[in-house]
């Protein structure tokens, strides 16, 4: 009895369904061009040609191919011939030719060829975590080069379909990864407000395509935030619809210098006078500034906000000051601008040690006059605002420096508020935890996860460099990817977090003695080890140090070491 071998033959050829190609070589004539699956296609030197061909033995209308079984080929009455197995062919008599086989027209040779047809290979699904240290990377460099980037998050379906939605639209640089079972988050390495848009509308329209009632976000460098927490805040926030900043039942009050400090806003709010805030990124200006509006005498009227970073010289002065018809190109009309606008009310100056010199000049002029005049116009009107202003600089060094006006800081600082960072306020951390999780569990309608020990260990030692926005990042991301009823920590950055308890010991290592080195020595030495420790993270070492990362990359310039980059 014969055994019938049914073993399938996998080919790894092209199949006969696969497209066509002409390959065209000849003297300085090197091309590759795609054919149709059926009908017929001209070649000659003439621009009409389905196949142009620019070499001078080809006549303007040389040959056609006829790609229909079998194919075919038919010299036009050519000038210099048409040649198949070595021996020119007459004319305007079709010749059957074969896949692979050389042809001759004139001097070039074409072959035709079936090709596999090449399927793009995916970008690799990155982790939350590298996406984090690229997004720190890519806002390093766009501030150092002057350059943009941006992130676009897309919520709505499983990783498959929403990678299938963004395949094609990102660069090779450009780096994709999984936030959560259901959401995607893309940083557009280099890309500036059109093209950010633009994938984000090729986005939507794929998500149509596939059924899907997908929602996308997005945040540019610098436009919305300089800081990588808060760009990555801000995209998925947009994505579900939230309101980035906090509300006033979101305030948590454990601490007691918080406590006091609350009390302070309350008095502060009903004087009428100028407030300055100082604080680090995330830790809460903009509620502050919300409070002092919502108990001072002008509640009533608005409070509008501008971040003084996200803009250029040109836009930033028209958005504060306004502008009359034709002030420059594109004013096709005039506009009044914030101060106007909050006429009685309340303008919060967010980053305002941002703002450039000629911009410092003209508030100031307008805080000493009581008056704004609007770009391109002549006739001053009265104003009657108050400023609220924040900062995340030292604005007494930067004045000694030669960066920021004296006068204008005088006028911004009647009162000047300093609002601690959240490691310093750790009582806090759990119940803003905690806060965060009810809320977050009721708005995706799920059970209130509980946090294990492990867990609340790990938050509390933490630095927290984005303050409360990082936490309420952290906690909410942990919220969508835990499948379980508690958080635990392998639902949070751990490695990250854990940097710090790193740096603590290497801190040790440094203990104030009387045989410590000279002060720059140590500094010097303290900020290597940092660096070490956090493998070249200049972000983390600086949040370990209790400085301010600038500070830090001004110290590396101090003391003429090298940036280094993260390992």
């Amino acid at each position: 009895m014969v055994t019938q071998d049914t073993t399938a033959v996998t080919t790894i050829g092209p199949a006969d369904t696969d497209p066509l190609f002409l390959l065209v070589v000849g003297g300085s004539v090197v091309a590759t061009v795609p054919l149709p699956g059926a009908g017929r296609v001209v070649i000659g030197r003439s621009p009409e040609c389905e196949v142009q061909v620019d070499d001078t033995s080809i006549s303007r209308n040389h040959a056609v191919l006829h790609l229909d079984p079998p194919l075919r080929i038919v010299d036009t009455e050519s000038a210099n011939g048409t040649w198949v197995a070595d021996r020119r062919i007459a004319a305007n008599q079709p010749v059957e030719i074969q896949i692979d086989q050389a042809v001759r027209i004139g001097s070039v040779t074409i072959i035709i060829q079936r090709r596999r047809a090449i399927t793009p290979q995916p970008h690799r699904l990155r982790t939350h975590e590298y996406f984090e240290s690229r997004l720190e990377d890519e806002c390093d460099r766009a501030e150092r080069v002057g350059t943009s980037c941006s992130i676009v998050h897309v919520v709505g379906a499983d990783l498959p379909t929403l990678r299938a939605a963004v395949s094609g639209l990102v660069a090779d640089d450009d780096v994709i990864a999984a936030y959560a079972p259901e959401e995607l988050e893309l940083l557009l390495v280099g890309a500036d407000r059109e093209r950010t848009e633009s994938v984000v509308r090729k986005i939507e329209s794929a998500l149509d395509g596939c059924g899907v009632t997908g929602r996308v976000g997005s945040a540019l460098y610098p436009r919305d935030g300089r800081d990588p927490s808060v760009l990555a805040a801000r995209s998925r926030g947009r994505a579900h619809g939230q309101m980035l900043a906090l509300a006033p039942s979101d305030v948590v009050v454990c601490d007691e210098r918080m406590t006091a400090l609350h009390k302070l806003i309350a008095q502060v709010a009903t004087a009428d006078i100028n407030v300055l805030l100082y604080g680090e990124t995330g830790v809460g200006k903009e509620v502050f500034a919300e409070a002092i509006h919502r108990q001072s005498s002008r509640s009533a009227k608005p409070i509008l906000k501008l971040n003084c970073a996200a803009l250029s010289e040109s836009l930033l002065e028209s958005e504060l000051f306004g502008h009359e018809r034709g002030a420059f190109t594109g004013a096709v009309q005039a506009k009044p601008g914030l101060l106007e606008v909050a006429e009685g009310g309340v303008v919060f100056l967010d980053e305002v040690g941002e703002l450039l010199p000629s911009i410092q000049a003209k508030l100031l002029r307008v805080l000493d006059e009581r008056k704004v005049t609007r770009v391109g116009g002549i006739t001053p009107r009265q104003l009657d605002v108050r400023i609220v202003s924040a900062t995340n600089r030292d604005l007494d060094a930067e004045v000694r420096r030669g960066a920021f006006r004296l006068d204008l800081l005088y006028r911004l600082n009647a009162m000047s508020i300093i609002i601690p960072p959240l490691r310093e306020r750790t009582s806090e951390i759990i119940p803003l935890a905690s806060k965060f999780l009810h809320d977050m569990a009721a708005k995706f309608e799920r059970p209130v996860p509980r946090l294990t020990d492990e867990a609340i260990a790990l938050l509390c030692t933490y630095r927290w460099p984005g303050n409360i926005r990082e936490l309420r990042n952290v906690i909410e991301r942990a919220l969508v990817v835990s499948t379980s009823s508690v958080i635990d920590v392998r639902d949070l950055p751990e490695d990250r977090m854990r940097v710090t308890l790193e740096v603590t010991a290497a801190a040790s290592r440094h203990p104030g003695a009387p045989h410590e080195p000279a002060p720059a020595a140590a500094e010097r030495q303290r900020i290597l080890d940092a660096l070490e420790t956090c493998g070249g993270n200049q972000t983390h070492a600086a949040d370990l140090l209790g400085i301010s990362r600038r500070t830090l990359i001004n110290k590396l310039d101090k003391f003429a070491l090298p940036r280094p980059r993260k390992r």
